[in-house]
């Protein structure tokens, strides 16, 4: 977890002074305290995915452009080698591709354990999501809808909505999740 803290402290401070904003500007558009920010920088701690998240959101960048390295002209990822982004005893999510320029998207693994479930309440402007359904059945909750979906069975909406995966099964559910940006992000 080091290694990936040491990504998100550098890229944080990074895309922080790129945009000239102080601890307090990013802090005001994210939602993140001053301090968890400063901390997060300095890599003294290993922020939450929903932290992560939210400092995101703010700087309208995918997640994955806070622990990235450099893009080479090839990526292989061995299943061993995932980036893990969140390991609790609800659900997991690793990165298979962090987010990629040229086709302004990244590539998720989701893991949902039984009764797990994992919430968002939108991303930024301009996000279409992809979730294709590996092992167990995923229930998907669009706003107030309820949509069902099996092995093998695929979805895309709008990533801007109000979204909840739900395992509601005693089997762990697998998902292949694909998160589309319509404009390119600023990267570092």
């Amino acid at each position: 977890m080091k290694l990936i803290n040491e990504h998100i402290a550098i890229n944080l401070k990074t895309l922080r002074k790129d945009r000239n904003f102080t601890l307090e500007d990013l802090s005001d558009i994210c939602g993140v305290s001053r301090s968890m920010i400063g901390e997060i920088e300095r890599g003294s701690t290993n922020p939450t995915i929903l932290v992560l998240w939210k400092i995101a959101n703010g700087l309208k960048i995918p997640l994955t452009t806070l622990i990235q390295e450099e893009q080479p002209d090839y990526y292989v990822v061995k299943h061993e080698d995932e980036v893990i982004l969140n390991n609790t005893d609800e659900y997991n999510i690793s990165t298979i591709f962090p987010y990629y320029k040229n086709h302004k998207s990244e590539f998720l693994r989701l893991e949902i354990n039984p009764n797990g479930a994992i919430t968002n309440a939108g991303h930024m402007n301009g996000v279409d999501e992809y979730l294709y359904v590996i092992k167990g059945k995923l229930k998907l909750k669009l706003n107030n809808e309820i949509i069902e979906l099996s092995i093998g069975d695929s979805i895309r909406f709008n990533g801007e909505i109000s979204h909840e995966l739900h395992n509601d099964s005693t089997v762990p559910l697998e998902l292949i999740n694909i998160i589309y940006y319509d404009t390119d992000i600023q990267r570092i």
